[in-house]
């Protein structure tokens, strides 16, 4: 079996291996891990905690009339920076939309992350053995001066006994501030998310594997794909909390509890509407309080490792990267298309550039590849006559065989090590092209409008196979030597022969479903493959090797 084979069969291999570890393998461990959150829990302190139905009965005698229904009519509220503009409602305190301003859904509306008709942050308190949802309550309120904060309030303005407070910062991100006082026997309270995140895309056929569910509780992270959530909503408790979050293909909504931590459940569901994940949290203890302050910093914008990584206990891991030991890769990655995307506005052209920059770099090794091929070519009368000779004695042929590629500095296994070394490269490019948001309707060129898309046309596909046929070609044996084998040769030969044209075909059925982008930089990479190894074929031709 000769070194094109052997590339070819590992190439397959290596495709397979990395993304079962890279992609099927954590989406299998995360079911997994959700299948045993749901079952068991890991609190701390478990003395002090308790379900709101174990809670301790109290009489409120408010409750009746702060929590009942008003004769008010709803008005519609907003806050807005220079990146986004969250909307509300005084009915329920909750948030009605969450418009993106430097993003478009399509050429008449922008990106609004709240599903149309539906309200995230709504509350219920828990008190004595039941709870009230606030949902239908209409709430009065006051603005800041400044215009980036409104404080929701039931009850007298100079004493209220429900504060729900939304304060905006300068980027995506939304302080919440909860405060119940002046009722009896408060055992918690439940943020309510289930209506989930909006698509923010028109072609929304890939979402069951880009759609993820985050729990980042215990010091260890559940990440769910919405293909697993379909099967599965987990929910569980937990001893400590740091953040919970959806995420669509580029953004996200995250919550994240400040201190002091006093989240203890969570539950997750697939809204039936649009088929997009969601989340409740609960907050609760045994003993009751006389009154209960919580604050929350929610972060409703792009899935960007940058901006996430400003609001601490790595939310940056939101932002899809791959395995987390090839994070680090992928972040190289994206840092230098970013940056050289701030000179060259033409994300294709960009990756062509990498292409070229990752050749350059690669370029010892695969130099060293392609002459290790080229060596063995040259010693094939010889390793076909060690073959006839020795053909009824495997032992014997093994040793001189070994002894021939000793003398002519051969290996027939070399020319692997710049494949393997790819492997990492192609998994993190596969991450960081897909799942950027830099990426998100970037054009090349004709055709090609959305580079992290498939190629509609099937065009770069085709390219990359043919080049793969015209790479195998030039490594083929020369006829000469072919006229000197002998039927068990010729029948090698002959399914080499094949994998020439199968290889191609299977690697075209693997990238058609691929981000443009991602097949662009790999047909880019293999052109200059096929430049480098004819001009080493013509440079080596009827010379000696060194």
């Amino acid at each position: 079996m000769d070194k094109r084979t052997i590339t070819a069969l590992l190439m397959m291999l290596a495709l397979y291996l990395a993304f079962d570890m890279l992609v099927w393998k954590p989406q299998r461990q995360a079911a997994m891990q959700a299948n045993v959150t749901q079952t068991q829990s890991t609190p701390v302190e478990t003395d002090s905690l308790a379900t709101p139905a174990e809670l301790p009965v109290a009489s409120i005698a408010t409750a009746d009339s702060l929590f009942g229904g008003s004769a008010q009519t709803s008005e519609t509220l907003s806050l807005e920076n220079d990146l986004v503009r969250v909307q509300f409602d005084t009915k329920g305190a909750v948030i009605t939309a969450i418009e993106l301003k430097n993003h478009n859904y399509d050429e008449s509306r922008l990106v609004n992350l709240v599903p149309e008709g539906s309200a995230l942050a709504g509350m219920s308190v828990y008190h004595g053995a039941s709870s009230t949802n606030l949902a239908e309550t209409v709430f009065s309120y006051t603005q800041f001066a400044d215009g980036r904060g409104i404080t929701f309030y039931l009850g007298e303005e100079a004493n209220p006994s429900i504060i729900k407070r939304f304060t905006l910062d300068d980027f995506y991100g939304l302080q919440v501030d909860t405060e119940v006082q002046n009722l009896a026997a408060i055992g918690g309270l439940r943020l309510d998310f289930e209506a989930g995140i909006a698509d923010s895309e028109v072609n929304t056929k890939s979402k069951a594997q880009d759609y993820r569910f985050y729990l980042n509780a215990d010091n260890e992270m559940l990440k769910l794909a919405l293909s697993k959530m379909r099967k599965n909503q987990p929910n569980g408790s937990f001893g400590s909390f740091a953040w919970i979050a959806v995420r669509s293909k580029y953004f996200t909504i995250a919550l994240r509890e400040t201190e002091p931590p006093l989240m203890r459940s969570f539950s997750s569901v697939v809204n039936p509407a649009t088929g997009n994940p969601g989340f409740s949290i609960d907050s609760f203890t045994r003993d009751s309080k006389q009154s209960w302050q919580q604050s929350f910093m929610l972060y409703a914008g792009p899935a960007d490792a940058n901006l996430l990584k400003g609001y601490g206990r790595q939310m940056e891991n939101i932002a899809e990267r791959g395995a987390n030991w090839l994070r680090w890769l992928a972040n190289i990655l994206a840092w230098f298309l970013t940056w050289l995307h701030g000179y060259i506005r033409n994300y294709g052209v960009v990756i062509l550039i990498l292409a070229l920059v990752l050749k350059i770099i690669l370029h010892p090794l695969t130099h060293k590849s392609l002459t290790a091929s080229l060596k063995m070519q040259k010693i094939q009368p010889e390793m076909q006559a060690l073959q006839k000779k020795y053909k009824d004695d495997p032992k014997t042929l093994q040793i001189e065989m070994s002894k021939l590629y000793k003398e002519a500095g051969a290996n027939p296994l070399s020319g692997c090590l710049p494949l393997l070394l790819q492997m990492p490269i192609f998994i993190s490019m596969y991450n960081v092209l897909r799942y950027s948001l830099d990426m998100r309707n970037a054009g090349f060129m004709l055709w090609l409008t959305d580079l992290s898309e498939p190629d509609p046309y099937l065009v770069l596909p085709i390219i990359m196979g043919v080049f793969m046929v015209v790479q195998s070609l030039m490594m083929q044996p020369k006829k000469a030597n072919l006229d000197d084998m002998d039927d068990k040769q010729k029948a090698m030969q002959s399914s080499q022969k094949m994998m020439t044209w199968m290889m191609p075909i299977m690697m075209f059925f693997i990238f058609r479903n691929m981000p443009a982008g991602l097949v662009l930089y790999w047909t880019t990479f293999n052109i200059f493959s096929v430049i480098q190894q004819y001009y080493l074929m013509k440079h080596y031709k009827n010379k000696d090797f060194a």
